[in-house]
């Protein structure tokens, strides 16, 4: 049997198409440490990236770019503690919020893979007495289109404020989510709606079914074999709060802005990680480090509502379709990718990888932009030009 052939017979038992993607092999990872090649000189993004620290958009930011394992650039901007006037570096670790959630598809896809589950499993098969939970199946938590709600956007501000400095068992969270009022904004299938809801339900899966703490299952499972040695979900907000500093931009400057507790965002947003392992993570599933090629597959295929329709993240400029933990579109110029965002209170991250091409972009932030109108404007930017600068590279490679 083929590797293709049998790709889509494995996919076809995820219940997903096949989605071709051009890998070369298993590419070596490389770091932009001293055994590595030159990392590259790009004035230009160089600039972009300065302009936003130099206009007080962001204390600081990191920035990474890798081809096919080889880190092409990777350098750090600006300040990750205003008051200690601590540098940051590629090696800065900073939260990357709901770029977490594709870790979580990866982590019920490997589950699937050693025969816990199978992806069109009912909820109610792990959380029995979930509300309509025999109505909900796994795919459409893991592509937003279960119709639930959001327990983190809907919660008032006593609550995420409270959520800064304590930490929470998944019982209380569990709990959380089920007084939504209303707990589903639609039927099962029925159109597309952004749900932290779903992915906290995932890692709760996960934790169940492999006996380990989403954080242990993790670091074990996907941090590890991808090389992601800055990566970590930590286990209370004391230690996150004393790892990172995140900042709100104002009118009079930066105010200090704690996250929530990872422990409140579980498989929702709760990583804290470096761009220079994003860079790697995403290396690793290109190349099969992490997950089978049909679950990989199976995270990069489009996801269909009931009537048979693509499940649109958004659409009109840059639109994008939604797999499982990932946002997909196509360039005008036809260059597929794969993409997520990240924002938290205090912390914004972004992170694309061109799938043919193998050419990742990383950036992350300390910043959430709250306050700042040109935030939104420099970030889209400095992606363009880190992805064109990446892209003419890999051609010329």
């Amino acid at each position: 049997m083929t590797r293709r052939a049998a790709v889509a017979l494995s996919l076809a038992a995820l219940g997903g198409s096949v989605l071709r993607r051009d890998v070369s092999g298993d590419a070596p990872v490389q770091s932009a440490g001293a055994n590595a090649p030159a990392l590259k000189d790009w004035p230009t993004l160089d600039a972009l990236a300065q302009a936003m620290v130099d206009g007080k958009l962001t204390p600081g930011l990191s920035l990474s770019v890798m081809h096919k394992g080889v880190m092409l650039y990777s350098k750090g901007f600006g300040a990750s503690d205003i008051d200690s006037g601590l540098a940051v570096t590629p090696q800065t670790s900073l939260r990357i919020a709901s770029i977490t959630k594709q870790f979580t598809a990866a982590a019920i896809l490997l589950l699937a893979e050693q025969g816990h589950l199978s992806v069109h499993d009912p909820l109610s098969k792990f959380l029995p007495d979930f509300p309509r939970g025999a109505e909900v199946s796994l795919r459409q938590l893991l592509s937003h289109t279960s119709g639930m709600g959001d327990y983190i956007n809907r919660q008032d501000h006593t609550i995420l404020t409270e959520a800064q400095t304590r930490d929470y068992t998944t019982a209380d969270v569990l709990k959380l989510i089920r007084a939504g009022k209303p707990l589903y904004r639609f039927a099962p299938g029925l159109g597309w709606a952004y749900s932290n809801s779903g992915f906290t339900l995932l890692s709760t899966i996960v934790e169940h079914l492999s006996g380990q703490s989403f954080a242990d299952f993790c670091r074990q499972h996907l941090f590890l074999p991808a090389g992601m040695n800055n990566t970590t979900i930590d286990q209370s907000c004391e230690v996150t709060n004393a790892a990172t500093r995140g900042y709100t931009p104002t009118p009079g400057g930066f105010l200090p802005n704690l996250p929530v507790s990872p422990s409140f965002l579980s498989g929702a947003g709760a990583i804290r990680s470096t761009t220079e392992d994003l860079c790697r993570w995403h290396s690793a599933l290109l190349n099969d480090r992490v997950l089978k090629p049909y679950s990989f597959e199976a995270m990069l295929t489009p996801a269909l509502l009931k009537n048979g329709e693509p499940a649109w993240e958004r659409q009109g400029s840059e639109p994008l379709k939604y797999g499982f933990g990932v946002g997909l579109g196509v360039t005008e110029d036809s260059r597929r990718y794969c993409t997520h965002g990240g924002r938290i209170n205090g912390f914004t991250g972004h992170l694309r990888s061109f799938i043919d091409e193998q050419v990742t972009v990383a950036i992350l932030y300390n910043c959430d932009g709250g306050g700042a109108a040109h935030f939104g404007a420099a970030q889209k930017a400095l992606r363009l030009e880190a992805s064109r600068l990446g892209l003419e590279e890999a051609i010329k490679t």
